[in-house]
Parts: structure tokens; C-alpha cells; sequence
């Protein structure tokens, strides 16, 4: 699966069906700030919520919460730009989220994401005239 770019005016419908799709999936969420500094948010947790709030006249959010009983990590990134689908080797998929608040990736594994793709005007990235992928420095 080539890089996919999920357009802005499906975002909503999107973080709804990956979150169908994917409860309960483990996810490992990596974060990039400004300052280039990177952080592991989680490693191998459950997701339990990935949602997009949009929000007239400020900032819209996607709100995520990982983990299960013992311990739950919640992340929001504000502003997002690009929201952008890519697979690694075998059923490993990364979402990367580049936002005014920095940039995340999740890690996961799915089956299901060529038919939730289905359901979305994707494109890559060259076709939207910018240039695919980011790679996160550990």
C-alpha cells in the first residue's frame, strides 16, 4: 500500500471508523515536537478512543486514549494538517498526524485498512502536490 493522504473533509468520518475498526487494537504512539525532541507516548497498548472534534472559531482536535485498567495515556494533538496512511512490512501500518501541536505516529497492525480506504477520497501525496512520509527519529 502506497502512501495514502486522507482529505480533510473526511476526517471526521475517518477517526469514526478507525476507531470501529481498530478498539481494542494495540497501538504504540510515537510523538515529534517543534523543537525535533521525540517521545513514546505508549508501547503496545489497547486503543480505546480516537476521536476528531471539530470546533468552529478554534482549534479543531483529535483526542486519542490508549491503555487498558492499570494505566491509560491520553493524547491531543490540536490543529491537525495532514492525516496520512502508510504500511511497513507485512500487516504494520502507521498513521502519521502532522499538526500545529507536532506530529504523532501510531503504529499498528490492520487488515482492515483497504477497506476502510474504500470509503475515502485517498490520495497520495504527490498527487496533492507535497512531498509522502516523515521518518521519526528514536
Amino acid at each position: 500500500m502506497p502512501t495514502q493522504e486522507i482529505k480533510e473533509t473526511d476526517w471526521q468520518q475517518f477517526c469514526e471508523r478507525f476507531e470501529e475498526a481498530h478498539r481494542g487494537a494495540l497501538i504504540t504512539l510515537d510523538v515529534v515536537y517543534h523543537d525535533g525532541t521525540t517521545a513514546m507516548l505508549a508501547r503496545n497498548e489497547p486503543l480505546r478512543f480516537f476521536r476528531f472534534d471539530k470546533n468552529s472559531g478554534c482549534s479543531d482536535t483529535i483526542v486519542m486514549e490508549l491503555g487498558g485498567a492499570g494505566q491509560v495515556t491520553q493524547h491531543e494533538i490540536v490543529e491537525p494538517i495532514h492525516l496520512r496512511l502508510r504500511a511497513t512490512q507485512g500487516s504494520q501500518k502507521i498513521l502519521e498526524i502532522d499538526a500545529e501541536s507536532g506530529s504523532v505516529e501510531m503504529h499498528f497492525r490492520s487488515g482492515r485498512i483497504g477497506a476502510m480506504l474504500k470509503d475515502f477520497e485517498a490520495t497520495s501525496p504527490e498527487e496533492m502536490g507535497r512531498e509522502g512520509g516523515r521518518v521519526v527519529r528514536r
